[in-house]
């Protein structure tokens, strides 16, 4: 994170006026400083308030806003150039949106206690301690836990020292750092490394006694306490271990070797082995099931790589010479069908459905589902006839969830409505309180003509916050805007309680230093048991200091009450117009993503490499300053708030440029990239060409993405809500592009 000179400066809310005169900024509004300064003139206090509000963005946002970055290099500077070029334009936009009437101000901050803040030198070896970890150095964290003794973040530190060298710890070690801090959460993390690390070593004994103290429900350290209990007490652990190992697609480290031991102690036989490589093939998990291939007989090994090899070649000896009556052959044909299933599913159902009928019906019934299932998440035309089919051989084999819902993809993408109730129902026997199958089988059934029973069910769901439920909200013909009612109230009482909370110091002060993935962590376990009160106060207090991430985490959790200025916080008011003006790209759009990339974290940076609040890959980064005019960014200058927010922006435009405006498809190419957004809208049904938005989204194949596209446009659209102050309309964001003019488009990262 590079923030500017006025980003450690908190400003308290505290009234209307009284406060506003001691505010210190680091850069403001123009327009705002001239009202304030003729109105300072005229003796007229509450203007003079009033031109410091909008001068410090606070007339636009409840909370705390960031003054503007120091600049981050030569984009930074061009950024600043352009945005001076333009004072008349930033005036009128700062003038309309301190007219919008969504702006209340936000209760004061409470103080942290003395013992929860940090010094100067001390924060930066707790930065350098981190970053080190990160590395996998844990000399820095070391070097620097002399320096945090007594501090909330000793413990972290600890453990940053102490994990690295895991592999290398003894016994003394652990049971040394879970002496002093016992019920911390870095120890809950450790004990899980530590029993894991124990597992390799396979010390059996002093895994049981490490587990003992373990309280969490992972169900791969499960099957290792287990194994654990097989070796060392001579237990026979086999049905635990099923049930756990058959729970998991793709069996999962622990359960695979504990299945291991258990089948060379002969307690796993061979048919519960092939029941497992089956359901391995059907998940298309082929290589979990190539690693059991020393557990198997000689001619069953050779038939297990033949069937992953050669499918075809084995479904095609079974057409030609029979199906044969040995249980081998039998179950050889079925694990090539369902490896055909994921390549070939139209020609895998042909042949169940044909010459191959002989199988077993529940054998035919699974490949069937797994076929069907594929074609849709293939967007293949005819997915949902392959679901009608699979669904005709009965009951001798359930779908999971995840299959349902592909079923429910097929019939909204082929308009079958009597597919999609019977998906939808399926769906909603597994989980009554499912927002998807609850909003898609309102649907389903207003389209067969029961729009009461439709309407009911959209009633239920209709509110402003989520994707579903402005979707119902319009459905109803209602207007979604924000609700008008009062706000709930915070507890002063809460917020101290909060503030004197050591794991919430924590995980303030791990924000703070940039640890943003511990904090979170810490964060969570601090309010893992809180009520909406409890949220409510202690995501004022992350506001109060800028940890948007932990703000909107505790807010989003709220059950019973919706504080809009915690959940959709704006902070980077002026960056974000400035953005907004150089891109085209509204203001609500680029909060939207913002918001779901990074919760406003500005120096966050992902596993993959993307940096700061818009998370932009170097790779993208530069291509969009070459297609600006700007020099190349160099990395540390990506995390500055304005050069991130100036080049995503700018590729977010682009993207919608592309895709002739369509939010959805703009949203889906940001996150996945624009030519599988581009192929996925490319291929719509034989006669569906007018495919609706939200079947589009629903469509999408990476579950990621979907889920991204929805959270984004909902996003967008309670903060198009709050900036205008108007109705808005989700349906309108969904609009997509006639897939016939996206074939010459030029490539973009």
């Amino acid at each position: 994170m590079a923030p500017g000179k006025g980003s450690g400066d908190i400003v308290p809310v505290e009234g209307v006026c009284g406060w506003a005169a001691s505010l210190r900024v680091a850069a403001a509004d123009l327009a705002g400083r001239l009202v304030a300064q003729r109105a300072a003139r005229a003796r007229d206090p509450l203007r003079y308030c009033s031109g410091l509000l909008v001068a410090l963005g606070l007339s636009a946002v409840f909370a705390p806003v960031q003054a503007a970055s120091a600049p981050g290099g030569a984009v930074a500077s061009a950024v600043s150039a352009a945005a001076s070029a333009t004072a008349s334009a930033t005036a009128t936009a700062t003038a309309a949106s301190a007219a919008a009437p969504l702006r209340p101000a936000a209760p004061p901050r409470v103080a942290l206690p003395a013992a929860a803040r940090l010094d100067a030198q001390a924060e930066s070896l707790a930065r350098q301690a981190w970053q080190g970890f990160q590395r996998g150095d844990a000399q820095p964290a070391l070097s620097a836990l002399p320096a945090l003794r007594g501090s909330p973040l000793e413990p972290w530190v600890a453990y940053w020292a102490l994990q690295p060298r895991l592999q290398q710890a003894s016994e003394a070690d652990f049971d040394a750092y879970a002496s002093a801090w016992p019920g911390s959460l870095p120890l809950r993390l450790l004990r899980e490394q530590w029993l894991k690390q124990l597992a390799q070593r396979r010390d059996w004994p002093q895994f049981l006694s490490v587990y003992a103290g373990y309280h969490g429900d992972d169900s791969q350290l499960e099957c290792l306490a287990a194994q654990a209990r097989h070796a060392a007490q001579g237990l026979d652990t086999s049905q635990q271990v099923l049930q756990l190992w058959r729970s998991d697609p793709a069996g999962g480290y622990g359960c695979n070797a504990a299945a291991k031991d258990l089948l060379r102690a002969g307690l796993i036989d061979q048919q519960q082995l092939w029941q497992r490589l089956r359901d391995f093939f059907a998940a298309d998990r082929q290589s979990q099931a190539m690693d059991f291939l020393p557990w198997l007989p000689a001619a069953a090994a050779a038939a297990l790589r033949r069937a992953a090899d050669d499918p075809l070649g084995v479904a095609l000896h079974a057409v030609r010479h029979g199906i044969g009556a040995g249980a081998l052959q039998r179950r050889m044909l079925v694990l090539a069908l369902l490896r055909m299933a994921h390549a070939d599913p139209r020609q895998a159902m042909q042949l169940i459905q044909g010459p191959l009928r002989e199988l077993p019906v529940a054998r035919r019934t699974q490949i069937a589902w797994v076929a069907a299932r594929t074609a849709s998440v293939e967007l293949l035309p005819q997915a949902d006839v392959l679901f009608g089919q699979a669904r005709a051989l009965g009951a001798a084999w359930q779908p999971d969830t995840e299959t349902w819902k592909w079923c429910l993809r097929a019939a909204l993408r082929a308009a079958d409505w009597k597919l999609a109730v019977a998906a939808t129902r399926a769906l909603l026997q597994a989980d009554g309180q499912d927002a998807e199958a609850l909003y898609w089988h309102a649907v389903a059934l207003s389209r067969t003509g029961h729009v009461a029973r439709a309407r009911l069910l959209w009633r239920g769901l209709a509110q402003p916050w989520s994707y579903y439920g402005q979707l119902a909200t319009e459905a109803l013909g209602r207007p979604l805007r924000i609700p008008a009612g009062p706000l709930p109230v915070l507890d002063g009482g809460q917020m101290l309680a909060q503030s004197r909370n050591v794991d919430v110091q924590r995980a303030l002060l791990l924000y703070r230093i940039g640890a943003y993935a511990p904090a979170a962590w810490q964060w969570n376990f601090a309010l893992r048991s809180a009520g909406d009160p409890q949220l409510h106060a202690a995501a004022q207090l992350a506001c109060s200091r800028r940890a948007w991430l932990l703000c909107i985490w505790a807010s989003d959790r709220m059950q019973h009450a919706v504080d809009w200025r915690q959940r959709y916080v704006m902070p980077f008011r002026s960056a974000v117009q400035a953005a907004s003006r150089s891109s085209g790209v509204g203001q609500a759009l680029i909060y939207g993503i913002m918001r779901q990339e990074s919760r406003f974290a500005a120096g966050i940076r992902s596993y993959a490499g993307a940096d700061g609040l818009m998370q932009l890959m170097p790779g993208t980064a530069d291509w969009v300053a070459r297609k600006l005019g700007l020099a190349r960014p160099d990395p540390d200058s990506l995390s500055d708030v304005r050069t991130n927010l100036i080049l995503g922006s700018a590729y977010l435009g682009m993207l919608l440029q592309r895709f002739d405006g369509s939010q959805a498809m703009a949203a889906a190419g940001y996150n996945a990239g624009p030519v599988h957004s581009q192929r996925w809208r490319a291929m719509p049904l034989p006669g569906h060409a007018a495919l609706d938005g939200p079947v589009f989204v629903e469509s999408i194949p990476f579950t990621q993405t979907r889920n991204y596209v929805k959270r984004v446009l909902a996003n967008a659209t309670v903060y198009a809500a709050l900036l205008d102050g108007r109705s808005q309309s989700l349906q309108s964001r969904l609009a997509l592009v006639d897939p016939r003019r996206l074939s010459d488009t030029q490539p973009m990262p």
